[in-house]
């Protein structure tokens, strides 16, 4: 009879043992992510599955459309907001822990230059400010005292900042406040001076509290590689 060397047999009995782990270990996240962030992060998503193993399921919406559904129980594991006010909030609430910035956020202007926004004549399409942090931060833009005499003008209002492009790109209008990430190269740059910051903060929900991918997602997040495609992507470091 053949025998099997016992380093071979323990060899195999590890291997039989680990494989089914391997399997269990698998996650699938469910990320709320602000509308800005979508794009980016379904681009990103297969290297951070090959990497780990773990599926994401993402839900998006404005920032606080996110909020009200994460404090009426929606099952979410990480937020990824657009600004550090909600997650901030969350937490205080009890409801998340473990906040952090994974990004920075800029404003553009698309369809003309800056002194556009004194033109009462161009309609201009923005965030809800009530919802979204990158409206909040157009709203700010447009009242700066040089751009008071386009207060009359057409303003529409889009239920996030995905929204807000897809009216300008679709000629609904003619002017919009947007962020980088989506205009990239026909975004004129608002000079950040202009505007609070838009730095963009994660926070592990409650429900994930002792889930180590959720920790796990983040870290990969804030990784040099993943911070370096957020750069070519058109988000800033993280004060």
């Amino acid at each position: 009879m053949t025998r099997i060397p016992v380093r071979s047999t323990w060899l195999l009995c590890l291997f039989i043992t680990l494989a089914p782990l391997n399997g269990w270990a698998a996650e699938s996240l469910r990320i709320a992510v602000a509308a800005n962030f979508r794009v980016v992060l379904e681009q990103l998503a297969p290297a951070y599955q090959k990497a780990t193993g773990n599926n994401l399921t993402l839900s998006s919406a404005s920032t606080g459309v996110l909020y009200n559904q994460i404090r009426h129980g929606a099952p979410f594991d990480v937020l990824l907001a657009a600004d550090s006010a909600t997650p901030a909030a969350l937490a205080e609430q009890g409801l998340g822990s473990s906040h952090r910035c994974y990004a920075l956020g800029e404003l553009v202007l698309v369809g003309g230059e800056l002194d556009a926004l004194a033109d009462p004549g161009k309609s201009l399409a923005i965030a809800n400010p009530a919802t979204a942090p990158y409206g909040r931060a157009a709203e700010e833009v447009l009242q700066r005292p040089a751009f008071a005499a386009g207060h009359g003008r057409h303003l529409v209002r889009g239920n996030n900042a995905v929204q807000t492009w897809q009216f300008w790109h679709s000629g609904s209008v003619e002017l919009a406040l947007v962020p980088r990430s989506l205009a990239q190269e026909a975004g004129i740059p608002i000079p950040r001076g202009w505007y609070s910051p838009l730095q963009q903060d994660a926070l592990i929900l409650q429900r994930a509290a002792n889930n180590p991918a959720a920790e796990g997602f983040l870290d990969w997040l804030q990784s040099p590689a993943i911070q370096a495609e957020l750069g070519q992507a058109g988000y800033g470091r993280c004060p």
